[in-house]
């Protein structure tokens, strides 16, 4: 049997062709460009009704709170996990660390941080965590060049490449562990 995968987070993730990077697999994409942690949580129940019942339902969302300079919104990631975790059982909720930009503005150490956090509302919550920030960096701590696009926040193919190859190595060992 396929199966199931769910994608849900802003505009990296809607604009990726995870359908055609998971063929084998039965894919859904979620994103919202432009979205906050919070406007997912507005949205949680049309996502719920949509969704179905996924088999993994990998979470990346944030970065545009960050880049709003809203840091604190743990409260509703933690909300969402909830929700996920429980609406999804016995499907796995992966929550995937947010990725390090190429912005003046904004401090890579406040994103690894955030990773922090985010790691633990995962193992609090009931869910997994697949840390990609790190296959983004170089030995440095900088965004590794040619994973980002111009912006500094949009990935390039390279980092679309990595990010999804991060996914997949997941599946792979979760595949072994059922």
């Amino acid at each position: 049997m396929k199966k199931y995968l769910l994608f849900l987070g802003d505009s990296l993730t809607e604009w990726y062709d995870w359908e055609r990077r998971f063929p084998a697999c039965t894919v859904a994409n979620f994103g919202l460009s432009g979205e906050t942690v919070e406007e997912m949580l507005d949205r949680r129940e049309p996502i719920r009704s949509r969704a179905g019942k996924p088999d993994y339902a990998f979470l990346m969302t944030g970065i545009n709170n960050v880049l709003q300079e809203q840091y604190e919104f743990s409260a509703s990631y933690r909300e969402l996990v909830r929700n996920f975790t429980t609406w999804w059982k016995p499907g796995i909720v992966i929550v995937q660390s947010l990725l390090p930009v190429d912005y003046s503005f904004v401090s890579n150490d406040l994103i690894r941080d955030i990773n922090r956090r985010l790691e633990a509302i995962a193992k609090n919550e009931g869910a997994e965590y697949l840390d990609v920030y790190s296959s983004f960096v170089d030995g440095q701590g900088r965004p590794k060049a040619g994973y980002l696009s111009e912006d500094g926040v949009h990935l390039a193919p390279t980092g679309y490449a990595a990010w999804s190859d991060a996914v997949e190595e997941y599946l792979n060992r979760a595949g072994e562990k059922r």
